[in-house]
C-alpha cells in the first residue's frame, strides 16, 4: 500500500479554512429530464454545480486552501503559477483574499475569457511560449526574480485537499449516493474526492472520466504506471494535463473505474445541458454527463455528477455550433 499524499483530516482542515471566506456550498440540482428519458425506476441524478462558485469552477477550493495554508513568512512575496485556465483565476482570487501579490504565467493563445478573469481578480499576467517547457521556464524565472511561492494546479497536497471539499459538501447534501462521476485531468479533484468517499461512504462506485484525445490516466492504469498521452488533443482543454505523481497512486487504489468519451459525445452533452439544465458548461464538465449517458443503471440508483466549471470561451461556442458534415451537432 503506497502512502497517500493527503488524508481525510487534511480535507476537513481545508474545509474549515475555506468556509471562513466562502460560507455557502455550491448548489446541487436534479437532472429531471435525464431521469425521465432513462426510463429506470426511481432513478435520481444529482448535479453538484461548481460552475456557480466565485470563479466559475472547483479550482477556487484548492487555490484558497493552498494560499491560506502559507505562513506569513512564506506569503510575504506573494504567489505564482502557470495556467491556461481556471487555476490562474482561482489563485488570483485567493491571493486577493490574502492580500498578497499574484503572478500568472499564461501561454500565448490562451482563452481570452480566462485571461480576463485572472485580470479581474487582480492577477499580473506574464505570457510565455505555449509549451510545457516554456511555461515551466517562465514560472521558474518569476519565482527566482520575485521570491514568491509557486502553487501547482493539482499535484500538491494543499491543493488536492482543497479540491476534496467538493465531495465532502456533496455527501452532506446527498448522503446516499451510489455512483459519483468526476472529470479527470491532472487528478486533483478525483483524488481529493476519493479520499472523502472512501472515508464517508465506501460503497459508492467512483468513476473518473477523460476525453479520448487526452486519456493518459486510463492508459496509465492499464500499464500500472504513469504514461503520458503521446499527443493530447481535445476541446476539453482543462483535462489535457498529465496525471500527477501524487494524484495517480490515489486513483490507482481508490477509484473503481476510469472511462473515456469522444469529442462528439462532449459536444452533444454541452448542448443538452444548455437546453435541459439551462447551464453553459465547459467541455471538461460535459465529460461526466457523456459517460452517464452510456452507463447501465439499476433501478433506485442515486447518481452524483460533479459539474466542474462553466467558463466557456467564445472559441468553444464557435466549435460547438459549427456544422459537422453539413449538419448541426
Amino acid at each position: 500500500m503506497v502512502d497517500m499524499a493527503i488524508d481525510y483530516g487534511d480535507i476537513q482542515l481545508a474545509r474549515s479554512r475555506i468556509t471562513r471566506y466562502w460560507r455557502h456550498p455550491t448548489p446541487v440540482v436534479r437532472w429531471h429530464a435525464f431521469e425521465e428519458r432513462a426510463d429506470v425506476p426511481d432513478l435520481r441524478v444529482y448535479v453538484k454545480c461548481e460552475n456557480l462558485g466565485p470563479t466559475g469552477s472547483f479550482k477556487i477550493r484548492g487555490a484558497l486552501n493552498a494560499v491560506l495554508s502559507l505562513s506569513e513568512h512564506e506569503a510575504r512575496y506573494g504567489v505564482a503559477t502557470h495556467s491556461s485556465g481556471n487555476h490562474g483565476a482561482a489563485l488570483a482570487y485567493a491571493a486577493r483574499i490574502r492580500k498578497i501579490p499574484v503572478t500568472i504565467v499564461v501561454p500565448e493563445g490562451a482563452s481570452r475569457r480566462k485571461i480576463d478573469l485572472i485580470r479581474h481578480w487582480g492577477g499580473v499576467i506574464v505570457e510565455c511560449e505555449p509549451t510545457q517547457a516554456g511555461r515551466e521556464a517562465a514560472l521558474a524565472r518569476v519565482v527566482r526574480e520575485q521570491g514568491c511561492i509557486a502553487i501547482p494546479p493539482y499535484d500538491w497536497a494543499p491543493v488536492m485537499a482543497g479540491q476534496g471539499t467538493v465531495a465532502d459538501e456533496f455527501l452532506d447534501e446527498v448522503p446516499a449516493l451510489d455512483y459519483l462521476l468526476i472529470p479527470v485531468g491532472g487528478g486533483g479533484l478525483i483524488s481529493g474526492s476519493a479520499i472523502v468517499v472512501r472515508e464517508r461512504r465506501p460503497s459508492i462506485r467512483l468513476i473518473g472520466v477523460e476525453p479520448r484525445g487526452a486519456n493518459d490516466t486510463l492508459r496509465s492504469l492499464e500499464q500500472g504506471m504513469r504514461i503520458p498521452h503521446p499527443a493530447p488533443s481535445t476541446i476539453a482543454d482543462g483535462l489535457k494535463a498529465f496525471v500527477g505523481e501524487l494524484t495517480f497512486p490515489i486513483i490507482q487504489q481508490m477509484v473503481d473505474q476510469v472511462v473515456d468519451v469522444t469529442e462528439e459525445e462532449i459536444a452533444r452533452m454541452m448542448l443538452l445541458c444548455l437546453e435541459e439544465l439551462r447551464m453553459a458548461i465547459e467541455p471538461s464538465s460535459a465529460t461526466v454527463f457523456a459517460a452517464l449517458a452510456k452507463e447501465k443503471l439499476n433501478s433506485g440508483s442515486r447518481i452524483g455528477l460533479i459539474l466542474s466549471g462553466g467558463n466557456v470561451d467564445h472559441l468553444v461556442w464557435e466549435w460547438l455550433f459549427t456544422p459537422v458534415n453539413g449538419h448541426d451537432r
